[in-house]
């Protein structure tokens, strides 16, 4: 009776050793998966941005070289900067002074061949949209950041105001600084 408890016994034990072996072997299994993925989406995510920041390159523009068949509102231009991304995708930052209602109602007029996807006039905003556009230049591509720099004032500007008035196929963000009329201007093409 001894032998056959002690036979039972060592069956138990050897059963559970097994068992155990066989559940750390698939957590092993899993653990390497899973650490195989993530090194494979980072080495993705890095050749990704390499092509991406090898092919993006910076030129000055103007508002007129964006709408150049627009009645543009007469302004003081102090700086611009468009950022090009492939392919054939642009960014442009404007730095200026001009009449904010005359602007609002600018891009209000605009034209666009997509109504169903644009704005029929401009809109108060929280400015999220630009916050998360300088977000994604610091982050993803910080070596245009010093030359947009003069845009990253908006983050210091105390009485600022946001407006958005997306017509196809540009998008537009402006930040007015309500102490001095100066305006802060996105424009993006859209990526449809």
């Amino acid at each position: 009776m001894k032998t056959h408890i002690k036979i039972i016994i060592t069956i138990l034990i050897v059963f559970c050793s097994c068992q155990r072996a066989k559940d750390k072997g698939q957590e092993l299994i899993e653990k390497s998966k899973s650490e195989i993925a993530n090194v494979s989406k980072k080495a993705w995510k890095k050749s990704v941005n390499f092509a991406f920041n090898s092919f993006s390159s910076t030129e000055k523009v103007n508002l007129s070289d964006i709408y150049s068949d627009e009645n543009i509102p007469e302004m003081d231009e102090m700086k611009s900067v468009q950022i090009n991304f492939p392919p054939n995708f642009y960014s442009c930052y404007f730095k200026y002074k001009s009449d904010k209602t005359e602007i609002l109602k600018f891009l209000s007029d605009l034209k666009t061949k997509q109504t169903e996807i644009s704005d029929t006039e401009t809109e108060k905003t929280d400015g999220s949209e630009m916050k998360k556009n300088l977000e994604f230049i610091e982050s993803e591509m910080p070596e245009f950041k010093k030359e947009i720099s003069f845009f990253y004032e908006i983050e210091n500007i105390e009485n600022i105001e946001f407006y958005r008035c997306n017509k196809y196929p540009n998008a537009n963000y402006l930040a007015v600084d309500i102490n001095n009329g100066i305006i802060y201007h996105l424009i993006e093409k859209y990526w449809d």
